[in-house]
């Protein structure tokens, strides 16, 4: 995250040109505009940074980009804290490894070397099916993880592979890959041109349309669709959302 702060606010859309920098009241203030990397939404960030002598680099506040020309200034509760989780004294800034029942830090090629010892020796003991990997969130929006995953899954060899996609919408992309032919081309809905949208088992309050790659999903599909209609057992927030849009 700390790619965040490191350059000046830039634009690619020429209209937007006008509001790459943002003048502050403060001095020593300044804003840099970012994608959130939380989600595949990619809601735009307006984060406004301080340069203190003692400090350069200070996330000061996070807020939607008003200006995005996809999110429009939206920004959901976990967006709206990525200052705490960037200033979080546990976040991890090196390396760790535990000795004598203790976490402590360690250069990089200390780590690697651990890494090696210990992958070799469980395949030694267990063979390559013993061991298995997780992929999260936030590997899709990092270049260097898109590149190299696969490769480090290749070379680990073991088909004990597990990520953010097996535990929520696996059968979505299992389904498009029978359509598609690739799991990876998953049908996104046309929200601002529909007229009539099921959901069934779904709660947009609770997922924010994930899967969908759309920012402010509630609010798009309640003024977008002319009809709405919810199969679910039981009530939530979705419920309620649904009694309103009728």
């Amino acid at each position: 995250m700390d790619a965040w702060t490191d350059e000046p606010a830039t634009r690619s859309d020429v209209k937007l040109e006008a509001t790459a920098e943002q003048p502050s009241d403060r001095p020593g203030e300044r804003t840099v505009f970012r994608t959130c990397p939380l989600c595949e939404a990619g809601c735009g960030l307006e984060i406004t940074v301080r340069d203190a002598p003692s400090k350069p680099g200070t996330v000061v506040r996070i807020r939607g980009d008003r200006a995005d020309v996809f999110s429009h200034g939206y920004i959901c509760p976990k967006g709206s804290t990525l200052k705490q989780l960037h200033d979080d004294p546990d976040r991890l800034r090196s390396p760790m490894l535990k000795r004598d029942g203790v976490h402590v830090a360690v250069s990089w090629d200390e780590a690697w070397e651990a890494v090696h010892a210990g992958l070799n020796g469980v395949i030694d003991r267990h063979g390559r099916s013993s061991l298995a990997s997780y992929l999260g969130n936030p590997g899709a929006h990092s270049m260097s993880a898109l590149l190299y995953n696969r490769p480090l899954l290749q070379a680990l060899g073991s088909h004990n592979r597990f990520s953010a996609s097996t535990v929520d919408q696996m059968p979505k992309q299992i389904a498009c890959g029978y359509l598609f032919g690739t799991g990876v081309s998953v049908a996104v809905p046309d929200l601002d041109r529909t007229d009539y949208l099921l959901m069934l088992g779904a709660n947009p309050y609770a997922s924010n349309g994930s899967m969908c790659h759309s920012p402010r999903f509630s609010g798009q599909a309640r003024s977008n669709a002319r009809t709405r209609r919810k199969a679910r057992r039981r009530r939530s927030s979705a419920f309620a959302y649904r009694r309103v849009c009728r």
